[in-house]
């Protein structure tokens, strides 16, 4: 709520409870000062593609002089609460890393203090050369839990299938965790399998399309004998307020407990036409389309087709496994009502429009006399206990990431403090038809629906009382839920 001389409460509004700022190795205690009325402007970020949360505030220091008094080098805690329009507090804990911007003029002086996690600080002076092996989750809980102090119930990890065993060479605890993201398969929605042969694929000419039959294109990989890949991979690790992130991709996706997802965070959210006068907490403000599709760079990527060329340094065969996102669209989860790739794309993922090459090496880490390979195919009956699982996780992971930004864009919202990176939202759009046809479905079929929270920004305004929260949405798939899509 506001304060007591504010009559109305608007969904935007909140209450600054302290911004306490300590001097280092002094945190135990009473906070050095209270930045309350020296802090003009806060913003607060989170992305999934960052393994820190991170915020910046705007000081006009009129008298305190911190920065000379205090004085201010760096690393010193500074922790925020604020209370929201539904009397929710929320507190957020920083150490400061750099200060930028800074104005003096009339014995006045502003700048701004850049604030970071404690952790995000602490892991550039850690390096690990210790051998790391075990279960891939388990050891990303190990890393956090012994060099980052993160209690568990600071971590949100997803069980893995996946196995390792690695030589660090001094990398940083985030380096390390974030090495095992494209490698790592969920326990439930991507287990192992061998994958199927293909039949030999003739190399005749593929027409486009009818409307385009004198263009045709004919090429010399994909063919012959090879193997078909399938399944889905992929980690993401990140840390909110809430702590740190390691889960799939697929269950990020996913709003269904059997494959580790959660349900939409809160009510849905509406964009309406103009300005409505209606200050609900659930009306966006702003809502921006910013780059959807680009088929160009996914085909560079590999995102719909790819093959990859294995040489097994162990036993010197080699392989080709061709990888088709058509083929293995169900083999993933989906945020939308689409039920395949269009036909468009699978058109011109007939043929694998990146090539890439590796070589697997099951006996790395094998002292045994018999085969360490898990593949069924070498009937193995004890394998080696940390296997090469590049088979199930190169191809899988660039295409379960290609897709994820088919569909984007950017919505502002009043202050919902409640909400973080990797939360999943449902969003409505107008139909933009003619008033007619809106009457007999108003909302957009297929950019209506189920949206991830790839970054988030809370932007306080402190003198104002205002907060406004602004996300970038991304979803693999078009269409709301309850709706067949439109998309063939």
């Amino acid at each position: 709520m506001a304060d007591d001389n504010i009559n109305k409460p608007y969904a935007s509004t909140f209450k600054t409870k302290k911004i306490a700022l300590w001097k280092v190795g002094e945190e135990t205690g009473k906070p050095y000062i209270n930045l309350v009325g020296m802090v003009t402007h806060f913003k607060y970020y989170e992305d999934i593609f960052m393994p820190t949360y991170s915020a910046t505030m705007l000081v006009v220091d009129n008298a305190e002089n911190l920065i000379s008094s205090m004085p201010i080098q760096g690393f010193e805690k500074v922790v925020v609460e604020f209370e929201d329009a539904t009397n929710t507090s929320y507190e957020y804990e920083f150490r400061i890393w750099t200060i930028a911007n800074r104005i003096t003029k009339d014995r006045r002086q502003i700048y701004t203090l850049g604030l970071i996690s404690a952790e995000a600080l602490i892991n550039e002076g850690i390096r690990i050369n210790t051998v790391v092996k075990g279960n891939t989750s388990e050891q990303v809980k190990k890393i956090l839990r012994e060099k980052l102090n993160v209690t568990d119930a600071k971590m949100d990890v997803e069980a893995s299938a996946t196995a390792f065993k690695m030589i660090p060479t001094k990398k940083t605890p985030f380096a390390i965790i974030r090495s095992f993201q494209s490698k790592t398969l969920s326990e439930k929605a991507s287990t192992p399998s061998k994958p199927k042969r293909l039949p030999v694929i003739p190399s005749t000419n593929l027409k486009l399309s009818a409307a385009q039959s004198n263009i045709t294109v004919a090429s010399d990989v994909g063919n012959g004998d090879v193997q078909k890949a399938k399944g889905t991979a992929g980690y993401l690790f990140f840390q909110t307020r809430k702590g740190f992130v390691f889960r799939s991709i697929d269950s990020l996706a996913s709003v269904d407990s059997e494959q580790n997802g959660r349900p939409p965070v809160g009510k849905t959210y509406y964009w309406k036409y103009g300005k409505t006068g209606d200050d609900s907490l659930y009306k966006i403000q702003e809502i921006i389309f910013g780059k959807e599709i680009d088929i160009m760079q996914k085909m560079r990527e590999g995102a719909f087709c790819s093959i990859v060329c294995y040489f097994n340094i162990n036993t010197g065969k080699y392989e080709e496994h061709v990888y088709k996102l058509a083929d293995v669209w169900n083999d993933m989860v989906h945020m939308g009502s689409q039920t395949k790739l269009p036909s468009g794309q699978t058109k011109l993922a007939e043929y694998p429009s990146r090539v890439m090459s590796t070589i697997i090496n099951h006996e790395n880490w094998y002292m045994e006399s018999g085969v360490a390979s898990n593949e069924p195919a070498d009937g193995s009956d004890k394998p080696s206990e940390f296997p090469d699982f590049q088979k199930n996780s190169i191809s899988q992971s660039i295409s379960r990431m290609g897709i994820m930004f088919n569909q984007r864009l950017t919505i502002s919202l009043t202050g919902h403090l409640e909400l973080v990176a990797g939360d999943k939202i449902e969003i409505r759009i107008p139909n933009q038809v003619g008033d007619k046809d809106r009457e007999k479905e108003t909302w957009d079929p297929e950019h209506s629906g189920t949206y991830l929270i790839a970054k988030l920004n809370h932007q306080f305004d402190i003198p104002n009382q205002t907060v406004y929260t602004v996300l970038d949405l991304i979803r693999d798939s078009y269409g709301i839920k309850e709706k067949e899509s439109k998309v063939k």
